[in-house]
Order: C-alpha cells, then sequence, then structure tokens
C-alpha cells in the first residue's frame, strides 16, 4: 500500500520516505486515440495499455525475494520479515479500466503477515486508495467506516482515514486513505475499479488526478509468497453500496495503523436523479459517466470534463 503507513497495520518506518523522486509523468497520448469517438475501439484501446511501472519499495533490513518482469506483466515475491516491504506492478498512470490478475498468494505467518491489493495515488486532491483482495491472517483497521459495496462477487468495506503531515509522492503532507476492503479474500480475479471509485464518490471521498496505480504485495511483519500475472481489461461488473449507520463505531486503530511512508519505485447510495434541482457537485466530485446517476452540475468556478466512458469529474 504505499507510503503513510497503511492505516491496515504498519508501523512507521523513520527516514523511510519510500516516494518517488519525481512525480511519474502521465504517459503521452496517442493521436488516434484521441479521433476515436467509438467507444468500443477506445475501450480496445484501453485494454491494451502495457504495464509500464515497477514499485520495489523494500525497507532496509527486510527478508524479501522480489522478482518482477514488466515485459510480461507478472512478478514473484517471497518474504520472511519484520520490516516493511511493498513490491508489485502497473502503470505510471492509473485509471478507472478494470484489474485482472491471476497465480497465487499465501501468508505462512503473521498478523496480517502480508496484503493483496490495487494500490494508488492521486493529486489534487492528494489521495492514497487501496482495494484490499487478501488481508492475509487479518488485521485491523482505522478510521471511519463510510459504508459497504458489493462488486465482483463480495462485499466491501469502504474506510477513510485522514493523515497529517505524513510522507507521500509529494513530501510530508497531510491527506486521506480511501480503502475498500474485501470480505470474501482471493487471490485471483478482476477489480472493476469504476465501482469502487464510484461508491466513494457516493460516499464524499472524492479522487483527483491519477498517479500511479498497481497490483501489490505488502507486509510488515510475517512470512509468505506470491506469483501474480497482471492486465487490464474486463467486462464491467454491477455493483452496489450502502452508508454505514451513523450510530456504527469504527473498530480499533492498530498502533501501527498511523503512518507509513509513500512506496517507490461502483456503486452509490440510493440513487437520485440528475435534476435541476440537484445540489451542485464540488470541485473534483464526479458529474458523469457510464452508469452514474448523480447531480452532472458543477459547483461555481469549475465544469464537467470527461476523463473516460466510466468517469467525469467536476474541474
Amino acid at each position: 500500500m504505499a507510503f503513510s503507513k497503511i492505516i491496515l497495520g504498519l508501523s512507521i518506518l523513520s527516514g523511510a520516505l519510500a516516494a518517488p523522486v519525481a512525480e511519474p509523468a502521465p504517459m503521452p497520448a496517442h493521436d488516434f486515440d484521441e479521433l476515436m469517438t467509438n467507444s468500443t475501439l477506445r475501450a480496445m484501446v484501453r485494454r491494451a495499455t502495457a504495464v509500464d511501472y515497477n514499485q520495489d519499495y523494500i525497507a532496509s533490513g527486510a527478508g524479501v525475494t522480489y522478482t518482477p518482469n514488466l515485459s510480461s506483466g507478472s512478478f514473484k515475491v517471497n518474504w520472511n520479515t519484520n520490516q516493511d516491504f511493498v513490491t508489485g506492478i502497473g502503470w505510471k498512470t492509473g485509471d478507472d479500466t478494470p484489474i485482472t490478475y491471476s497465480g497465487s498468494f499465501s501468508v505462512q505467518s503473521g498478523t496480517p503477515g502480508g496484503l493483496l491489493s490495487v494500490y494508488g495515488w492521486t493529486t489534487n486532491p492528494l489521495v492514497e486508495y487501496y482495494v484490499v483482495e487478501n488481508q492475509g491472517n487479518g488485521y485491523s483497521t482505522g478510521g471511519s467506516q463510510k459504508g459497504t459495496l458489493t462488486s465482483d462477487g463480495s462485499t466491501y468495506a469502504v474506510w477513510e482515514h485522514t493523515q497529517s503531515n505524513q510522507p507521500s509522492i509529494l513530501g510530508t503532507s497531510t491527506f486521506n486513505q480511501y480503502i475498500s476492503l474485501r470480505q470474501t479474500p482471493r487471490s485471483s480475479g478482476t477489480v472493476t475499479l469504476a465501482n469502487h471509485f464510484k461508491a466513494w464518490a457516493s460516499f464524499g471521498m472524492n479522487l483527483g488526478t491519477m498517479n500511479f496505480q498497481t497490483i501489490s504485495v505488502e507486509s510488515w511483519s510475517g512470512a509468505g509468497s506470491a506469483s501474480l500475472s497482471v492486465s487490464k481489461g474486463a467486462a464491467a461488473a454491477s455493483s452496489s453500496a450502502a452508508p454505514v449507520a451513523s450510530s456504527s463505531a469504527a473498530p480499533p486503530k492498530s498502533s501501527s495503523a498511523s503512518s507509513a511512508p509513500a512506496k517507490t519505485s461502483s456503486a452509490a447510495p440510493v440513487a437520485t436523479s440528475a435534476t435541476s434541482s440537484a445540489p451542485a457537485v464540488q470541485k473534483y466530485g464526479q458529474c458523469g459517466g457510464q452508469g452514474y446517476t448523480g447531480s452532472t452540475t458543477c459547483a461555481s468556478g469549475s465544469k464537467c470534463s470527461v476523463s473516460n466512458q466510466w468517469y467525469s469529474q467536476c474541474l
């Protein structure tokens, strides 16, 4: 995860800011893609996006053997460690195209021992986000639970946590972490990111401009192994989301979950129709996209800009 110590229990690593030396530059746009108007063809181009980012954060003293292969879109990692590491592969610039991964992920010891997640960052606003697919032997998360999301054959608990003056891809900053935590762990499958991004927006958890995005394995205490292949593109899955009841209390926060260095290397509540009486969407909020049913009117000073066929944002 990466980073700011995922609230999922990372112990802070003194002085070990693992943010990239420079924020990855957006991938250059292909001229022919800009000319396409057919959504199916455009989706085919998106599915062809090659893995081009290697996340390789391994703290000093961590017992980790990591072997990435970007050309084949795969990586292997074995660990037996009491120090933090985050390793995996993905894309310099993320998006909401579904990510498919397959292979094996196994935790032999530790709590949680290891995590398997989609992991990424956005800027403006600065957000660190996770879709945790496998939580190893389980862990306690902090922050506040915003609700639940049902997607890709499972329920995910949706959490938000504020990190104050913690390491990030932009240096020491205050920012939010968004986390979808799968309740039925798996080591292969497809993550329909658009469902998570839509659910987060419905809970007031808005993303900004996409930075890197990976499938990553992380641990800070325990032993295990993983061998995974990663690709983008799959049929979108339906989803639903529900806010958490106001009386619900967040579980106790792990003592090591307050901070973590940044590591180098859909849902919605009850649908509302977009009418003139709908409240204006604040800057950086979602204002359109395939399946979106909320307001399409942006607050004064911003306008609804299309990012892709699934997501438009007030900028």
